[in-house]
């Protein structure tokens, strides 16, 4: 399993990007910039610098027991987003095996969980969070308040106020609008200088990030780097490429969620995020194994066999093995195909023909539709 071989690794070959949050905070505390730090690898600081204040706790955690710490966290994230994703209603005839172990087994197995662990990242904190207010977690007066905060520590998320206004959950959206505002006045007063430096010159300097040439890096643009497409043809392609995918993706979510499943509508929203984002690192792509659990058909064995393709993609090493075969700009690039389909054009039964659920109607004066959110999927 690739999260136990992450955990095992050397202590001096695990959670570097958890040390670049340290080491930056312990940056800023001295009086330097977070955007001056650079890992021995070359990694930098990258993040809003609300993420830096959020970070700044961990300076004063001694050094192994915040690891400790840190890896817990990302399991116990690993069984909820297991938790969350079972209880939803996935709109599927579903196998018996769609259970809780199962799909936290799947997790733990996948490359982006293992990456996760094996860097330290907030990835997975990130998807369970807009998780709590896609499927109706919280009471609509605080919905989207969650999804503001990860989107001010990571701009990623940004693509659900989106998909929220479009379905016509407009509160939520608003919600999500506030609590990024607030969240980044909030840095840009304690941090004046952190904040002008990354939101006028940092945020544009997408190379800093790392090696976004290799297929870690499965966004479009990644893809249009690697196949050799010139940087100004490249940002224009990407551009409009990428808005036509998160365009087609949101009238499918929307569609998804009048239909009931506001799961199946998160996960098309979440893919459709990781092609147009400039960079989608191994680490950002849970929500492409998540997109295994929605039914794709009436019949049981269809959707077996389209958990086990989307296992297979996201288990297996095939954007690092597939870039040394013949067709290596196709294999090379495969889970941004994967996110392309799962976004645009794969037949889930909740884009199709889901049912819509009376009972899940909000109250209040917006108007919007409660997410049907926590119900058991059919074993039917």
């Amino acid at each position: 399993m690739q999260s136990w071989a992450a955990l095992t690794r050397p202590a001096s070959n695990r959670l570097p990007d958890l040390q670049v949050y340290v080491s930056s905070v312990d940056f800023l505390l001295d009086g330097r910039s977070l955007y001056d730090f650079t890992a021995a690898d070359g990694a930098p600081f990258t993040y809003p610098p609300f993420a830096g204040l959020l970070f700044t706790p961990l300076a004063i955690v001694p050094t192994d027991p915040l690891r400790l710490i840190w890896t817990v966290a990302t399991l116990v994230l690993v069984v909820l987003l297991a938790a969350l994703s079972t209880r939803a209603d996935l709109s599927r005839p579903a196998p018996a095996a769609i259970t809780v172990p199962a799909v936290a087994c799947l997790l733990f197995a996948s490359a982006p969980v293992s990456s996760n662990i094996r860097f330290g990242q907030i990835s997975l904190l990130l998807v369970a969070l807009v998780l709590v207010d896609c499927l109706g977690l919280l009471p609509l007066r605080y919905r989207g308040v969650a999804t503001g905060v990860a989107a001010a520590v990571k701009l990623t998320p940004l693509v659900f106020v989106a998909y929220w206004w479009f379905s016509g959950q407009r509160r939520t959206a608003v919600n999500a609008t506030a609590t990024i505002v607030v969240c980044t006045a909030l840095a840009w007063i304690v941090l004046p200088g952190e904040s002008t430096r990354y939101w006028f010159t940092e945020i544009w300097n997408v190379d800093r990030v790392g090696n976004i040439h290799g297929g870690g890096n499965q966004s479009l643009s990644g893809a249009l780097l690697r196949w050799g497409v010139p940087d100004g043809a490249r940002t224009v392609v990407a551009g409009v490429l990428g808005a036509a995918v998160v365009l087609l993706g949101l009238v499918r979510a929307v569609r998804a969620n009048r239909h009931g499943a506001p799961f199946a509508a998160a996960v098309i929203v979440g893919a459709a995020g990781l092609v147009f984002s400039p960079v989608s690192w191994t680490h950002h792509q849970t929500w492409l194994v998540l997109a295994g659990l929605l039914a794709v058909s009436a019949r049981r064995w269809v959707n077996v066999a389209w958990s086990a393709l989307v296992a297979a993609l996201m288990v297996l090493p095939v954007t690092s093995v597939g870039a040394e075969l013949p067709g290596a700009a196709v294999t090379g690039n495969t889970r941004l195909l994967l996110a392309i389909a799962v976004a645009c054009f794969v037949p889930f039964v909740a884009v199709r023909a889901g049912r819509t659920d009376d009972r899940a109607v909000a109250g209040g004066d917006t108007g919007e539709r409660r997410p049907a959110g926590l119900r058991k999927a059919p074993i039917s």
